[in-house]
């Protein structure tokens, strides 16, 4: 996650607000960063852009790129939309994607690297896979491959680190021993970090604040999933153990603000066939994660049930949860959960970019939310739908 900003209150406005005022926004906007003022993203809708949106992520500086998909009856036409920093519009940027039928689905994964630069992997199965970086917002691409070339001792500034599969299961369907990358935010080539968290098992990116990377594995010791945690950007690591993760948890995921840190344990729910991205526990540390409390676990029937993405931990203290039963909102640590207004269902995904939280709806409409504090969001819609 990326550091939480003291912001100034802000709206959702509506799209034919936001797109009178969209210069004089983005003026004043620029003025109060010169004066040292956050202020909560301001992000064009493109409903003009063809196709429906599948993935967008962006820079700090409020940049971003997105993939689109244009599907016929048999067919997919794979395409990118760029947002440069400041425009009123996004726009098109030439793809580098072949079409895919529309059996294959879409599979291609989406990575800004930094104001205009943005890496995109193929994702076939099983790895690696071809990628394609461009450095000119989408102007020109140039294919590389998943596949690392040499190690580096550290995590660039504002790169997220990425799953490496080195051996698969005996059933070729999962991995059974993995290791975490990096990409060079200036190259796009993968790179081995080359001190490695000391965990078993696949090791599974666990999430980030501004001075703490988390990776997700099982403790040598005694089998249980467990977190290690850099505080030098990768170049060291030391392990921490939330209390009573069983076997069933398939990975943690930390999100934070402040000195304030969550964990969730996303896993199978017992006696509850029925959900599908269960949440078996939530943990909280106020200390770097070197302990943790337990302080919520799942109960039968008693929602949240399930976690759909990252929690939000925001900036007034509150953690919020995307379920498949709708949005849960806790204000007293994570203790106890009350529904969101009138949210039922499924709720959406979240997800972290370098500017903040990023929702997306559950149904590819290309309904988008972001957030730099958990707070104030901003609501923009990517795609015609077709």
């Amino acid at each position: 996650m990326v550091a939480v900003l003291a912001l100034v209150p802000a709206c959702v406005e509506g799209d034919a607000d936001r797109g009178k005022d969209r210069g004089r926004g983005a003026r004043a906007g620029e003025r109060a960063a010169s004066a040292g003022v956050a202020v909560a993203p301001r992000i064009p809708s493109g409903t003009d852009l063809p196709g429906s949106s599948v993935a967008v992520d962006f820079a700090r500086d409020g940049s971003g790129f997105a993939l689109l998909a244009e599907c016929g009856k048999k067919r997919c036409r794979q395409r990118v939309a760029v947002l440069d920093k400041g425009a009123d519009a996004w726009r098109l940027g030439r793809s580098p994607l072949a079409d895919v039928t529309v059996e294959h689905g879409i599979t291609a994964t989406l990575r800004v690297l930094g104001p205009g630069r943005a890496l995109i992997t193929e994702g076939v199965w099983p790895p690696p896979d071809r990628t394609w970086f461009t450095s000119d917002g989408g102007r020109h691409w140039r294919q590389g491959s998943a596949r690392p070339s040499g190690t580096t001792p550290v995590l660039p500034e504002g790169v997220t680190l990425v799953e490496d599969c080195t051996r698969m299961d005996q059933e070729g369907n999962g991995c059974e021993h993995s290791r975490v990358l990096t990409a060079s935010p200036t190259t796009a080539e993968f790179r081995a970090l080359a001190t490695q968290p000391r965990l078993k098992g696949p090791l599974i990116p666990a999430g980030q604040t501004e001075d703490l990377v988390f990776v997700s594995g099982r403790d040598a010791s005694s089998g249980r999933v467990a977190l290690a945690v850099s505080e030098d950007k990768g170049r060291s690591w030391r392990l921490s153990r939330p209390t009573g993760t069983g076997n069933s948890v398939w990975a943690l995921r930390v999100t934070g603000t402040g000195k304030v840190l969550y964990a969730a344990e996303p896993g199978q729910l017992p006696d509850e066939g029925n959900v599908k991205n269960g949440l078996l526990a939530l943990h909280r540390s106020t200390d770097a994660g070197r302990t943790w409390e337990r302080v919520w676990e799942h109960r039968k029937g008693v929602d949240p049930r399930s976690l759909l993405g990252t929690p939000i931990a925001a900036a007034d203290g509150s953690l919020t949860i995307h379920s498949e039963s709708g949005v849960w909102r806790s204000t007293d640590g994570g203790r106890s959960f009350t529904r969101h207004g009138n949210s039922g269902g499924m709720s959406g995904w979240v997800t972290t970019t370098a500017l903040g939280y990023l929702w997306g709806d559950s149904f590819g409409a290309g309904s988008w939310r972001v957030s730099t504090d958990g707070v104030h969001w901003t609501k923009f819609e990517l795609g015609n739908g077709t």
